[in-house]
């Protein structure tokens, strides 16, 4: 007991600053020379205490060098990433701090150190994070997940934090899932056929988009208001086709059991064929317009007020340099004529009506040319054959107008002119009656020279029946204005004035005339106003600035040639020095 004592005395001794240090000194010295079991358990208590201190000493001064620098890091620059998760500590159990797997925005990997194990803890794949600029340590978490980006459509899911993915271009790639996309998987509100937010560089999809809502979720939809086209005002020979769909479309509103009783499908195509100019889009911003007020009687809503119904197909929006995604732009239209055409709408009566489709597709030549000049070609005319005989199958009970254009329908392929043209409408030269009425529609309301008492509206009766007699009189003075040589044919053929007109070129003629009208009132003429002198000079040089762009390559877009021949040459004629009409304003 009393050895017991003593060495605890010693023991105090020993770590007792206040004593002298030669004291310890050669009380240290006596007990390590001294081989006794309770000398010996003295040194080892004494010195265990005494690495102890020291350990707990350098791990305090650790820490806070650690702290320091991590305070360094963080007031310097820090660098962006994307967290995908932690390393598995069984891998190297002697680690001392724990590592995470991040993405850069470069797209490279990183396997860097998380000092904070609580941070460690709380991070979710696809968390933005934090580097120190070199990317040693992984600082902190990043504000939100991106809310830009790529997107991507979600083909499958494979539950084990990756998801297939298709992009723009079709392709399809493998993804890292984020853990908010996972739980949005887990939970059904994601789907295949999702739209999703991703980074194809850093190969991670983030999020589901959340799905349009009306307009917003059609691509082809237009958007435009109607067009102010009314076939009694601004349309001279209206073609027969506008009036047969409005009736067809009235009565599948009214009355759709009467067309099933004999058969007629909801669904009609028509193929609008003609030169430019000849006015198969002035028609069918009129049908457009037509179809709304139609809408609007039945439905009893003002056109200002009915949903958008019109759909366009333009070759811009499809062609693309991936030939799988031109397929899917045209499947994506055909679906989205089909959802659309689905779409009730509820009229101020209370009643639910299915409202006509109209869906164009302009320059459908663009899409199918004949096969065999192109490999390409070929290829993208054989989706669209699919795309046409699948979609207007499943279009067939659904009230949908499909209206294609085309300058040029020798060009395109049979197969497909069959397809799309469920009855063909063809637009072409102005005949005398066409010519008069167009004519009429674009004179009317503006001011003529008066030179007697007969009136404005009389002035510019004469005037436009002049214009007619000088284009369309079998005798006239108009010789000729181009000799056109056919393959195989000794004599030429005559093309003159009349043979040249289309609604587009009145239009333009017209507006000359009365721009020259305008200068001439605005520089204090003494009759203002249009006669038949301005006009005949502003069709004659029309007509002209076609003549002066022909060539045998052209030919077929400004004339109407018989079938099957070849243009060998063309002559363009002399004009005469001096016009009738030239004298005519001279004097």
């Amino acid at each position: 007991m009393a050895s017991q004592k003593k060495a605890a005395e010693m023991r105090l001794a020993l770590v007792d600053s206040s004593v002298p240090i030669e004291h310890r000194k050669r009380m240290m010295l006596h007990l390590c020379m001294d081989d006794g079991d309770d000398s010996t358990k003295i040194v080892r208590e004494v010195l265990d205490a005494a690495g102890a201190a020291s350990a707990d000493a350098l791990h305090d001064k650790r820490a806070k060098e650690m702290a320091e620098l991590i305070g360094r890091m963080q007031e310097g620059p820090l660098r962006a990433a994307t967290f995908l998760g932690m390393l598995d500590p069984r891998r190297d159990p002697k680690a001392a701090v724990a590592r995470a797997h991040v993405v850069l925005d470069d797209g490279s990997s990183v396997f860097t150190t998380v000092p904070d194990a609580g941070l460690a803890a709380s991070l979710r794949a696809g968390d933005p994070v934090l580097l120190e600029a070199q990317g040693r340590a992984l600082l902190e978490r990043g504000l939100s997940l991106p809310a830009a980006g790529e997107e991507a459509r979600l083909e499958r899911d494979f539950a084990d934090g990756r998801v297939e993915v298709s992009l723009r271009d079709g392709d399809r790639h493998v993804f890292w899932a984020s853990a908010v996309l996972a739980d949005a998987l887990r939970g059904g509100r994601a789907a295949p056929g999702a739209a999703l937010l991703v980074c194809a560089r850093r190969r991670i999809a983030f999020d589901a988009l959340p799905d349009a809502v009306g307009p917003s979720r059609y691509r082809y939809l237009a958007k435009e208001s109607v067009p102010d086209v009314l076939v009694a005002r601004d349309i001279g020979s209206p073609p027969r086709y506008i009036d047969d769909v409005v009736e067809h479309v009235r009565t599948e509103m009214r009355d759709p059991r009467l067309h099933r009783r004999y058969k007629q499908r909801a669904c009609i195509t028509k193929l609008l064929a003609g030169v430019s100019g000849s006015g198969k889009t002035l028609s069918i911003h009129a049908l457009w317009r037509r179809l709304y007020d139609v809408m609007a009687e039945e439905t009893g809503v003002a056109i200002e007020d009915l949903p958008p119904r019109v759909m366009r197909l333009r070759p811009s929006g499809v062609l693309s340099e991936w030939l799988g995604r031109t397929d899917k732009n045209l499947d994506q239209f055909f679906d989205e004529a089909e959802a659309l055409a689905d779409e009730t709408f509820v009229g101020r009566d209370g009643r639910a009506h299915r409202l006509p489709v109209l869906a164009i597709l302009e320059e459908i030549d663009a899409l199918g040319q004949a096969r065999g000049n192109d490999t390409v070609y070929d290829r993208i005319l054989a989706t669209a054959l699919d795309r046409l005989d699948a979609g207007r199958a499943s279009l067939k009970g659904r009230l949908v107008i499909f209206l294609a254009t085309t300058n040029v329908p020798h060009q395109v392929d049979p197969a497909l002119l069959r397809r799309i043209g469920g009855t063909v409408e063809r637009f072409g030269r102005l005949t005398r009656r066409g010519f008069a009425a167009v004519l009429a529609k674009h004179v009317d309301g503006l001011p003529f020279t008066t030179a007697d008492a007969s009136g404005e509206a009389e002035a510019r009766r004469r005037a436009a029946s002049d214009v007619i007699g000088w284009l369309f009189s079998p005798n006239g003075a108009d010789k000729g204005q181009a000799e056109v040589h056919f393959v195989g044919s000794p004599t030429p053929t005559i093309k003159k004035r009349r043979d040249f007109l289309t609604g587009a070129l009145v239009d333009r003629a017209v507006q000359e005339a009365a721009r020259a009208a305008c200068r001439a009132e605005r520089d204090g003429a003494e009759r203002p106003g249009l006669d038949r002198a301005l006009l005949m000079d502003a069709f004659d040089r029309q007509i002209r600035a076609v003549v002066d762009q022909l060539d045998p390559a052209n030919a077929h877009n400004f004339l109407d040639l018989p079938d099957g021949v070849r243009v060998a040459s063309i002559r363009r004629i002399a004009r005469p020095a001096v016009l009738p009409f030239e004298l005519e304003r001279v004097s």
